[in-house]
């Protein structure tokens, strides 16, 4: 009896050991893929418990969440001109990695975050995570290189870095469909583009320079209006006292003439009235001066009006 309650009791150990190892779960993070003796006969992405053979089927894991990948900066080369000749031999320099041919070497930062959306391509390919990223740093070191060999830093720098960011992506993304990886690219940055050292001292010595340049020619055309305006305003200036001068050689005209005829008027009234006004205003204009000295004879014309009435 007693045997038979230990065989029944092992039997039901081990009864409860293989359904524990018949039953997994699957967390909502994840994905699995089940395997039986090394070849795949399961992909299973969605979460809760699931079921496998105990010790012929094995569970492999994969995180269902977005990853991140931060490759090392490197130093690469961009194009510093619109020539497409010298381009390409920017785009050469830069997977070759020659800094001295042309073109500007800069540092660039990028990162990128992807997921796995085929775990079992994924498997077969990459296997795991740590080689996944290397992988990619790769893929993405090349397509970087590629691209930015076609721009210039003033692009990089601009508004069309979107654009850029958006070429290195489909780049790699086109690069994993080919190699059928099993993972899809979600993100790809530019963290940051540095000036190499050398290249940081030439460019601030030509922004100096086209600052220069900039500041010569806006007071050139400074000077140039200012002397236009200068121009346009003495004419005006001209024009007016010409117009003055004239409509005051006018008044003058018309007040003189009407002067003379007053005067005439007046003479022809009375001459003797008339001849003693003119002699009064000599005197003041010529004795209202102290220092005036006149040298006449006493009979003089001109003091006819100082003599005695008998």
């Amino acid at each position: 009896m007693k045997m038979k309650q230990g065989i029944f009791l092992i039997v039901l150990g081990a009864a409860i050991v293989l359904a524990t190892m018949a039953v997994f779960t699957v967390d909502q993070r994840e994905q699995a893929i089940v395997l039986q003796l090394g070849q795949p006969v399961g992909d299973i992405k969605g979460p809760g418990l699931h079921f496998k053979i105990p010790v012929v089927q094995e569970v492999r894991r994969f995180d269902r969440r977005i990853l991140s990948v931060d490759p090392p900066p490197a130093q690469m080369v961009i194009a510093s001109t619109t020539d497409p000749s010298l381009n390409q031999e920017s785009e050469n320099a830069a997977r070759s990695g020659n800094a001295a041919a042309s073109g500007e070497p800069i540092v660039v930062d990028t990162f990128a975050r992807y997921r796995i959306s085929d775990p079992l391509r994924f498997m077969k390919t990459l296997r795991t995570i740590p080689d996944a990223n290397q992988r990619l740093e790769s893929i993405m070191n090349d397509a970087t290189r590629t691209i930015l060999g076609k721009r210039t830093l003033r692009e990089l720098l601009s508004p069309e870095r979107a654009a850029v960011m958006q070429a290195i992506r489909a780049r790699v993304n086109k690069k994993i469909e080919d190699d059928r990886l099993g993972i899809e690219i979600v993100d790809i940055r530019i963290v940051r583009a540095d000036l190499t050292p050398e290249l940081r001292q030439s460019t601030v010595r030509r922004m100096i320079s086209e600052l220069k340049e900039r500041a010569t020619e806006t007071r050139a055309k400074g000077e140039e209006k200012a002397l236009e305006i200068r121009s346009t305003a003495e004419k005006e200036r001209t024009v007016i006292m010409a117009e003055a001068e004239r409509d005051a050689q006018i008044l003058r005209g018309e007040g003189d003439r009407e002067a003379i005829k007053t005067y005439a008027g007046a003479f022809n009234k009375d001459k003797d009235f008339y001849g003693f006004m003119r002699s009064m205003e000599a005197y003041r204009n010529t004795l209202a001066n102290p220092d005036t000295r006149l040298i006449l004879s006493p009979d003089n014309e001109f003091f006819r009006y100082f003599g005695k009435k008998e």
